[in-house]
C-alpha cells in the first residue's frame, strides 16, 4: 500500500441542490415568491469532503453520476474545490441525483424534495484498495451499501478510522454500525435504531452492542453529545448572528469531524471543533455558501491549523 496522500476520503451520495429561501410554505394550489435562489452542490458525503477542502485539507470523493447536466455541475464544483474525483464513477445511462431544498426564512429549517436519480450504486467492485487506504480518515453514509460495508472492513482492516454518517436503516446496517470506528448519528436514528425514547439509554445500548472507539450524537439546535471510554462529552450548538439555512449542517459537522481526527483532536476538542465548522455554515443559504475557509477559521478556531496539506 502506498504511504497516505489524502486527509478524508468520503464515499457516498452527492447531489445538485436547486435552493429557495421563502417567506412561509405555500398552501396546495397557492403560489409564493423565492427570497432567494441559488444552485450548488449537495449530498452527505459529498458535502463533508467540500468542508475538509475549504479548510486546507487533501480529500477525495467515491461515488456516482448520472451523464446529464446535474452530474456536469456535481463534477465540475468538485473540481473547483480541489476535491479528487478519479473515482467518481460516470453512469452513461443515468441520471444524477437532484433536490429542491425550501428554506424558511424566519428560522432557516429546511423542507427538501428530491430523487435520487437512476444512477446506478456502487458495488464492492469498483472500490480500489490501494487507493482507499490512502486515506488518514474514511467517510461514510448509507447510499451505497455493500460498498459501505467493503470499504470499511478494508479500512479497520488497515487501521483507518470509519467516521459514519447513518440518517436512516438499510440493507447493511448492522455491518456499518459494527465496523465503524467513529459513528456520527442523529438523535433520532438513535432513538429508532434501538427502541429507546431516552437518548442516553439509546447511546449506552450502542456502545455496548458495538463497542466504537467513540460514538457521537447529533441534537441539531441542542448541540452534540460525545461518548468515550466512560466519559460523556456535551458541546452546544455554535451560534451565529443570523441562522440562514441549516442545510447540510449535519454533513458538514461530519466532514469537520473527520479532519479533526486527522489532526489528531482529542474527542471534546474534536465536539467544539465540529460545532464551530457546522454552524457558520448555516450563514448563508445552501450546504457550501457559508463553508468558512481555512484563513476565516484561523482566526475563529483556538488550535492552529496546518499551512498545507497534512498527508502527502
Amino acid at each position: 500500500m502506498s504511504a497516505p496522500r489524502f486527509d478524508v476520503i468520503g464515499i457516498g451520495g452527492c447531489a445538485w441542490d436547486l435552493l429557495g429561501r421563502v417567506a412561509r410554505y405555500p398552501h396546495p394550489g397557492e403560489k409564493v415568491p423565492l427570497l432567494e435562489f441559488r444552485e450548488q452542490g449537495g449530498g452527505q458525503a459529498a458535502s463533508a469532503v467540500v468542508s475538509v477542502a475549504r479548510l486546507g485539507g487533501r480529500t477525495a470523493f467515491v461515488g456516482t453520476v448520472g451523464d446529464d447536466a446535474a452530474g456536469a455541475n456535481i463534477c465540475r464544483e468538485f473540481e473547483a474545490e480541489g476535491v479528487d474525483t478519479s473515482h467518481l464513477f460516470l453512469d452513461p445511462q443515468g441520471t444524477s441525483h437532484l433536490a429542491f431544498c425550501a428554506v424558511l426564512d424566519a428560522s432557516g429549517e429546511r423542507a427538501i424534495f428530491f430523487t435520487p436519480g437512476s444512477k446506478r450504486r456502487l458495488q464492492p467492485a469498483d472500490l480500489d484498495p490501494e487507493f482507499l487506504c490512502s486515506a488518514g480518515c474514511l467517510l461514510l453514509d448509507t447510499h451505497h451499501p455493500e460498498a459501505h460495508v467493503a470499504a470499511a472492513a478494508l479500512a479497520r482492516q488497515a487501521g483507518i478510522p470509519v467516521v459514519t454518517d447513518l440518517e436512516h436503516a438499510v440493507c447493511c446496517i448492522e455491518e456499518l454500525l459494527r465496523l465503524g470506528t467513529h459513528p456520527v448519528l442523529p438523535e433520532r436514528f438513535l432513538l429508532e435504531h434501538t427502541g429507546e425514547t431516552d437518548g442516553e439509554r439509546a447511546a449506552i445500548r450502542l456502545l455496548e452492542r458495538y463497542q466504537p472507539r467513540a460514538l457521537v450524537v447529533t441534537r441539531g439546535v441542542r448541540g452534540s453529545i460525545g461518548y468515550q471510554d466512560d466519559e460523556v462529552y456535551h458541546q452546544p450548538a455554535y451560534q451565529v448572528d443570523r441562522v440562514v439555512d441549516t442545510t447540510g449542517a449535519g454533513d458538514v459537522f461530519h466532514g469537520a469531524f473527520a479532519y479533526g481526527l486527522v489532526l489528531g483532536y482529542d474527542l471534546p476538542t474534536n465536539l467544539e471543533f465540529a460545532s464551530l465548522v457546522a454552524g457558520l455554515k448555516c450563514r448563508r443559504l445552501g450546504g457550501r455558501s457559508g463553508l468558512p475557509t481555512r484563513e476565516e477559521l484561523k482566526e475563529l478556531w483556538r488550535l492552529p491549523l496546518p499551512e498545507a496539506p497534512l498527508l502527502q
